[in-house]
């Protein structure tokens, strides 16, 4: 669909004092052969009833190619637009007569609700359904029905299985409301206790078999209370070419007999594969909230926009699983070797899936890098999700790096974070490194952006056994270094300090001190009095300017703060926090006053705060205010009458002092 010259089409004013908000107008043009229907939905401006959430937009649609589009306002294609059509079903709008039959033609509809809006509505969801459908198709894409390929029959062998392995690993009392009373899991005999109680959770001895079982409410919140565990199985489709994995959860048989099992087993998911696409849908679902989950079930196998594959326990049934991955990229996983690894956190649909999807897992698992795999199926982040190019079909391919770096490390010994830890070696670096170089930053495990500062002035190798040397150093002062900083951390800080005190890095003592510790305290402390430096002398700038208001009358006189120390020690004095003004003060968004007697100078006695020439607060001890003593607050009006609001200068020259 040619959408350039409609998009240039300009939308008409519709500004109108009432209180309709939409009108509708209609074209059709001829666009490339074909007939278009052009229905646009121009907001009144006028109209203020309504919040004004969307303008004026454009629906576009093809019958003969069977596609609809909706443009913005400003001339762009967007989906949104037909999302928030949806609601214009019931939504009055100004249409014409002509126009509305013009939209009867189009959908060949004849009876309508609301001047054939509703028929286009309609048609508008109807033909998105059907082009998404087409654009899966071309995409190959597994369809919403294609769950009907799924064979219905049970795996054959998995009801032994359950009976075999799983039922023997449940091992509970089902106890009743009165905590006495329950049904023992493992020789299926309801149990009694006398002087004692079973305990939600708890573990205890069976009175009756003596088994180590679990204590479990009846009804309860619990999962086992009406679950054992979910079971997993892989069957070949019905076409032959798609390979599902069925889900089922086991139920539990409050009596224990287990006479027909398949009685008990309930289906809820079902993935399917086929090729690189994947698919999944349910037929339970969960709420959870309140640290509970609640399953609720479906009327009918219903897709599952997210695919991803339920990543609690599950008991995996190989059985028949060799002829249902024939013929396809997963036939040649090695599910055993996977089945057998203990070391790490397992998955056999994720595992199975990788395989379909990415060919370089095949590659990484058979050449030993068996932890870059696992990564990927259950440790990847933000940071090292794209450490590999996953979707590249040769080793040599999804590496950003020469292939050599690999012998660097034994392959079982490699993760995604060294892979993406090389990777920004070599983005920065590229051959500048060297091999012993990158050697020991995998080996260091240290981060790479906390000591790249230094690479400026000293190679790698260097930076890397100093840090490495100081570590050392501290261990043995410091055995116990739980609650220490780690020397790369310091060292990074250290660098930065030195940068911003100017110091010269390319000098050895200096870009590598004896003692790291010791050289980041003193850069810390110069930075820290640097930093108060300039922030006295704005201090200072601000208190000049304030001295014009410094005067003496009778037994007071009253004057600005003149220092931080002074500020600090005047609230620690009177109790209160005006110690805490000293960086307003320079930025001058306040002026501190300190109001004391003539006769002791030097004893705090008031504090004052003024902005735009107002009192905002004056209080001494504990925060009182100065309107508890007349002769103070006398003082205070007349300063501000006399010296602040005509700006006379001090009177007396001992009001300097």
């Amino acid at each position: 669909m040619n959408l350039k010259k409609i998009q240039a089409m300009p939308f008409a004013p519709f500004r109108r004092e009432s209180m309709e908000r939409w009108r509708v107008t209609v074209k059709e043009p001829v666009v490339d052969g074909e007939r278009m229907l052009v229905v646009d939905f121009l907001e009144n401006t006028a109209c203020v009833s309504y919040k004004r959430e969307t303008p004026s937009f454009r629906i576009v649609c093809g019958k003969k190619s069977g596609e609809v589009k909706g443009i913005t306002h400003e001339g762009k294609v967007q989906q949104k637009v037909l999302d928030s059509f949806r609601r214009f079903t019931g939504e009055y709008a100004m249409i014409s007569p002509r126009e509305e039959e013009a939209l009867r033609r189009f959908l060949k509809a004849e009876k309508t609700g609301n001047h054939q809006l509703d028929n286009l509505c309609k048609w508008v969801e109807q033909t998105r359904q059907k082009m998404k459908k087409r654009s899966m198709e071309e995409r190959g894409e597994l369809m919403d029905e294609d769950y009907r390929l799924c064979p219905e029959a049970l795996p054959e062998g998995m009801i032994d299985y359950i009976r075999r392995e799983v039922l023997p690993e449940d091992r509970v009392i089902i106890y009743k409301k009165g905590n006495v009373q329950g049904t023992c899991s493992v020789c299926g005999r309801k149990v009694h206790v006398i002087g004692r109680r079973f305990v939600q959770g708890a573990r205890v001895n069976c009175p009756n078999c003596g088994a180590r079982v679990s204590c479990v409410l009846e009804d309860g919140c619990a999962f086992a209370a009406n679950y054992i565990e979910n079971v997993v199985a892989v069957q070949k489709g019905t076409d032959g070419k798609t390979v599902f994995f069925r889900q089922w959860l086991l139920r539990r048989d409050h009596t224990a007999r287990w006479e027909h099992i398949e009685d008990f087993l309930q289906e809820t998911v079902r993935y399917a594969i086929r090729g690189a696409k994947t698919a999944k849908w349910q037929k339970q679902g969960k709420w959870n909230y309140y640290m509970k989950t609640e399953r609720y079930s479906l009327d009918d196998w219903t897709r599952w926009s997210d695919n991803r594959i339920y990543d609690g326990g599950y008991y995996f049934y190989t059985g028949g699983i060799e002829t249902a991955l024939q013929g396809t990229a997963m036939q040649y996983a090695d599910l055993e070797g996977y089945l057998e690894e203990k070391r790490h956190n397992r998955n056999p649909i994720y595992f199975l899936e990788y395989h379909a999807k990415y060919p370089v897992i095949e590659f990484l698992w058979k050449a030993g890098y068996r932890n870059i795999v696992h990564n990927r199926i259950f440790g990847m982040d933000r940071e090292n999700r794209n450490a590999i190019l996953w979707e590249r079909k040769k080793l040599k391919e999804c590496f950003r790096f020469p292939l050599r770096i690999l012998k660097l490390m034994p392959p079982e010994e490699w993760s995604l974070n060294d892979i993406q830890r090389v990777n920004d070696l070599w983005e920065r670096y590229g051959e500048k490194i060297t091999d012993t170089e990158i050697r020991l930053v995998l080996e260091s495990k240290v981060d790479i952006q906390l000591w790249s500062r230094a690479t400026a002035y000293a190679s790698v190798g260097k930076i890397l056994k100093y840090i490495q040397k100081q570590t050392e150093k501290r261990k043995e002062e410091n055995p116990d270094r739980r609650n220490v900083s780690k020397d790369e951390r310091i060292y990074r800080d250290y660098l930065r300090e030195c940068e911003q005190l100017h110091f010269d890095l390319h000098d050895r003592e200096i870009l590598f001190p004896k003692d790291l510790t010791a050289a980041h305290n003193r850069t810390m402390e110069q930075v820290k009095f640097e930093r108060n430096k300039a922030d006295q002398e704005k201090f200072q700038k601000a208190v000049e300017k304030l001295e014009k208001f410094a005067w003496s009358e009778g037994e007071f006189f009253i004057r600005p703060a003149r220092e931080q120390m002074e500020l600090t020690a005047e609230g620690k004095a009177l109790h209160h926090c005006v110690g805490g003004y000293i960086g307003d003060m320079a930025e001058e968004k306040t002026a501190i006053f300190f109001l004391r007697k003539v006769s002791e100078p030097d004893k705090p006695f008031y504090t004052l705060e003024l902005q735009k020439k107002r009192v905002i607060q004056c209080r001494t001890e504990h925060n009182a205010s100065y309107d508890r003593n007349p002769d103070v607050k006398n003082f205070v009006d007349m300063w501000m009458e006399k010296v602040v609001k005509k700006g006379r200068k001090k009177k007396a020259k001992e009001a300097a002092a």
